[in-house]
């Protein structure tokens, strides 16, 4: 038992160590966001420098790269130098010129700007994270309901995204009993064998941020228990930027214990919660 609990901590440190690394990476960091365009059906975008283009960037060719969305799918067309095209999936990122587009979908499709130049880069603060603790990583039961069914969970940009709800995941932390709502977000891109849970508890607003936080669950098969480990618990990427388009917490997973677990808020403690 004692291997298996350091070898998780030694796990859950590396990918704090990692996630360090890209905030300070401009071609990954939220910080490098510097713009958000939606993208319609049948309307693509043109990036370049020139007055003709959607999208004006310093730096580019007059028409650099154009892209579109075609279903659950991009196409990015590659305008200067060696034309070419090239179909992306969401979530990918495309290097163009200096800058990197993001393409998000969510069923709301997007091209998100990150700037390497942008100085919030070196700038803005780091994550921060409470201290690893193996009693927040529990045992939980999933308790389906008897017919998932599909609903709208509120983003912070004001639109209305679609999932699953499969159930409550209910674990036991230090003699309270805790029950999350469980549900899978029906977006492109999105893990078919993992449940999210979007949560608020007593550090909020306080001691972590004001909107909530996530924390994914990988599915055991069968019927068994599955693992809620909120030293994995993470901010949305709306902490660091507004250019993202974050799930809200719905009401049902308001817990009333603290998680004094898993990333805090990066603006520091705020003494209140919200």
């Amino acid at each position: 038992m004692g291997d298996s609990v350091d070898d998780e901590r030694q796990a859950v440190l590396q990918a704090r160590a990692s996630t360090l690394a890209a905030f300070r990476d401009g071609k990954r960091s939220p910080y490098a966001t510097v713009a958000r365009h939606d993208l319609l059906p049948g309307k693509p975008l043109l990036f370049g420098s020139a007055d003709e283009c959607d999208v004006r960037l310093e730096g580019l060719a007059p028409r650099e790269a154009r892209v579109s969305v075609d279903g659950e799918e991009f196409v990015v067309e590659h305008l200067a130098q060696e034309p070419r095209s090239e179909r992306k999936p969401p979530g990918a990122r495309v290097s163009v010129g200096r800058y990197v587009l993001r393409l998000s979908h969510q069923n709301f499709p997007a091209v998100v700007v990150l700037d390497p130049d942008n100085p919030l880069v070196l700038q803005g603060p780091l994550p921060r994270w409470f201290d690893y603790d193996p009693s927040y990583r529990l045992q939980a039961r999933l308790v389906g309901d008897a017919a998932p069914r599909e609903l709208l969970i509120l983003s912070t940009r004001g639109d209305k995204r679609r999932a699953l709800r499969l159930g409550f995941l209910e674990a036991e932390l230090h003699g309270a009993r805790l029950r999350l709502l469980a549900l899978r977000l029906l977006e492109p891109g999105a893990d078919e064998a993992a449940l999210s849970l979007f949560f608020r508890d007593a550090t909020t607003g306080s001691e972590s941020y004001p909107v909530g936080r996530y924390v994914d669950v990988k599915l055991a098969p069968g019927q068994g228990e599955h693992v809620l480990d909120f030293n994995r618990a993470y901010n949305p990427a709306c902490a660091f930027s507004p250019f993202y388009n974050c799930p809200i917490p719905p009401r049902e997973n308001t817990l009333p214990v603290a998680i004094r677990s898993g990333e805090r808020d990066p603006k520091g403690d705020r003494g209140g919660r919200a």
